[in-house]
This record gives C-alpha cells, structure tokens and sequence, in this order.
C-alpha cells in the first residue's frame, strides 16, 4: 500500500510515503455513486502520490529561509503534506495542514509523525471558500492549479489565506492549460518571482516552476 522515499532536499532528509492502491481508491470513488458530492466535483484521488510539484516547493523552502521560528504556515490541498512537513522540520512556529478530503489529512498526519514530534494542525477546508481564521505568514500550494476551473478561485484564496505582508509559494510543473493564469499574476494584484528548480523523482527528472507571491500594496 505504502511506497517509501527518503527524500534529500539539500541538507534535509525526508521520510516520507506516497500510496500505491490509486486505483482502489478511484473505485471507492465511482462506488459512492454519480450524485455524490465527490463524484460531481470530480475529487480523483490525487492526493495520494507524491508530485515532483511538492518536490520543488519543498526544495525552494529548505533554500529560501522563509521558516522561521515565528513563522506560522498553512497549505491548501495539502494532499500527503512534503511542503508543510518541510516547514515543520524547518521550525516553523504552527504548521496546519487542510485538504477537502479527510483521506489525504490521514495519511498527511502519518507522514508529519514519520519527521516530527511536535504537534500540528490537520483540517478539512475546501479553499475556494477560504476561512480567514486560518491565515499564516507563508502559504504553500503545490499544484493547485492542474484545472481551469480553480483558476478564478485561487486569487481569492491567496489574498484570504496569506497575512498581510506574508509570502505565498505556489508549484507548478508547466501545465499548458495553466500558463495564462501563470502570466496574469501581476494582474491579479501580485508581485511574483519564478524560479525553475530541476526535480528528480522516481528516477524521473521534471522542470517545476516555483512562484514566490506576495500581495502588492
């Protein structure tokens, strides 16, 4: 059931496992029926492999010295959890994982104790209607943006869920439905840095690019 990766991200080592039974879970999926909430929101069990996205904006984390120890963070579509572990190994003052699916906060909690001993947050949040009590200093999305349909709703999202004057990293592996939005960040009342890191994963090597956001004033 449990595929195990011992990550190194520069000069952190991550424990960490992804799952193996996509299919079961797909077929526990179609098997709740086709006027399931998740069934008409399509909620395909993504959440449980790991995603050279993940990788990336785990890597950019470990360099960019945003963890401190007053830093508080918040992910969305959290999924199995490798960027706010990382935060967690990195010190970060309070980590909180949310996800829209309790599956994925289960088996993100079970990797957060594979690294840490200290507690953190596991909670259901659907964040295209982002709850402003959930607010950090640094807001990780990894690989959000894989449909069209999220893109009108994660602006929003960003803005609610990042403090004034926070960052937000958000990961993205190059998808062509996604490079519009990408492009429109400025726009969209952002200041945005890329940085492409190269991701080897599964003997695999991807380009992920990594967004460093803030809102401008």
């Amino acid at each position: 059931m449990f595929r195990h990766h011992t990550l190194h991200l520069d000069h952190l080592t991550v424990q960490f496992d992804s799952l193996t039974n996509f299919d079961e879970l797909f077929d526990q999926l179609l098997a709740k029926g086709e006027n399931s909430e998740d069934v008409l929101d399509e909620r395909i069990p993504y959440w449980a492999d790991l995603w050279p996205s993940a990788v990336a904006l785990s890597t950019y984390l470990v360099r960019s010295g945003l963890v401190t120890p007053d830093t508080t963070v918040t992910e969305i579509g959290c999924g199995l959890g490798l960027p706010s572990v990382v935060a967690g190994m990195l010190g970060a003052k309070e980590v909180r994982f949310t996800d829209y699916l309790e599956d994925a906060l289960v088996y993100a909690k079970h990797n957060w104790d594979l690294n840490c001993t200290q507690q953190a947050l596991f909670q259901k949040l659907d964040w295209r209607h982002p709850d402003p009590a959930y607010a950090a200093d640094l807001l990780l999305a990894s690989d959000v943006a894989y449909e069209s349909r999220f893109f009108d709703d994660l602006p929003q999202a960003f803005r609610t869920l990042c403090k004034p004057g926070g960052h937000i990293l958000f990961s993205e592996p190059g998808r062509d439905v996604a490079k519009d939005f990408l492009n429109r960040f400025p726009q969209m009342g952002f200041f945005a840095k890329k940085t492409v890191l190269d991701v080897e994963l599964n003997d695999f090597g991807f380009k992920v690019g990594v967004y460093e956001l803030q809102v401008t004033p």
